[in-house]
């Protein structure tokens, strides 16, 4: 399949209605030239139409397959995935094979192994533009297990520790890199459990949702990925790797997780809460997107009181508005 058509087929995946007006638009042809181009799709079985007159509607066609096994220690990732995943995808381009093998077996060996569930069921959808795949199990949730695990404060608390890498509650055997992984490198992630929620979308910041969202009574993990990138899990690990290093030595935070809906961050106790593991890295990213303000005992906290106390952990603000960088420049002065 040419580049050409996956590009159309990615914009009629976005744009399901006034397709025709629209991709005539994209390419600069004519109107009658872009239905004709969607006709041929239609005939090549790439895509569907329904509807008529002004409620057609185009769909991409999409082929769904489940698989459902129970949980014991002898379930082997990598068979599942040979078994399930394999057949569907070898066809596509080296990069994606190897980040749909990575993020597959990644999230179902989690299941596996900390999930304590009995069954762990598997659905994988194809179209001809993306890959979809969702790892469900029925076990005690992910969320609730960290927080418990690491006597967090809160739900809230736990998601956003999952989101700065680096975590597991089993050290022996897990580095806690994988669903960090997986959320930087498929376009993308979602992990869900008991009403709340996980999302990172490719180049957007990373969300939390609480209660708004399907209720899962384990852990649910979605994964998504184009046939078109060009990402590799190289370039997506060694964004993370210092110069000259393979380890995991870099994160990014979005500090926006660090506060509930309608707070500000002021405290000191809640960048005290912020900084849990950062001396697990050399290079922390603070993203503070969709940040409006900061307190100066947040401020202080983070950039003089921790800074002082761990100065080899680099912390790097980003995406910063003014507001929130002046309050950092006057700390900063102030620790000069």
């Amino acid at each position: 399949m040419t580049e050409d058509i996956l590009d159309i087929l990615q914009f009629v995946k976005t744009h399901p209605t006034k397709t025709a007006e629209l991709l005539s638009q994209h390419l600069n042809i004519a109107r009658q030239s872009a239905s004709r181009k969607l006709k041929g799709l239609v005939e090549n079985n790439l895509i569907r139409l329904q509807g008529k007159g002004r409620a057609v509607r185009y769909e991409l066609i999409e082929n769904i397959d489940n698989f459902n096994f129970k949980l014991n220690e002898k379930l082997d990732e990598f068979l599942i995935l040979r078994e399930t995943l394999i057949p569907k995808i070898k066809h596509l381009p080296k990069n994606i094979v190897e980040i749909l093998q990575y993020g597959f077996t990644e999230m179902f060996n989690n299941a596996v192994d900390h999930s304590c569930g009995n069954e762990i069921n598997v659905e994988i959808r194809t179209t001809p533009v993306s890959t979809f795949i969702s790892i469900e199990d029925d076990g005690l949730g992910i969320f609730e297990k960290i927080q418990k695990a690491f006597d967090l404060v809160d739900i809230r608390q736990s998601i956003f520790e999952l989101s700065k890498g680096k975590l597991t509650t089993d050290s022996k055997n897990h580095s806690g890199e994988g669903i960090f992984f997986s959320s930087k490198i498929f376009d993308f992630f979602c992990i869900s459990s008991k009403g709340w929620a996980f999302v990172h979308n490719d180049d957007l910041i990373d969300i939390m949702y609480e209660h708004d969202i399907e209720y899962v009574k384990g852990t649910k993990v979605m994964l998504e990925i184009s046939h078109l990138t060009n990402k590799t899990c190289k370039e997506v690990f060694d964004e993370f790797a210092m110069p000259d290093e393979f380890a995991f030595a870099k994160t990014v935070v979005p500090i926006n997780l660090a506060k509930h809906e309608g707070e500000f961050l002021i405290s000191r106790s809640q960048a005290k809460r912020l900084v849990a593991r950062f001396e697990h890295f050399q290079i922390v990213l603070l993203d503070f997107t969709n940040v409006s303000t900061i307190g100066q005992g947040f401020a202080d906290q983070l950039f003089r009181v921790y800074q002082n106390e761990y100065p080899n952990v680099q912390l790097i603000p980003i995406n910063t508005n003014k507001n929130v960088q002046d309050m950092i420049d006057r700390i900063l002065v102030v620790q000069k």
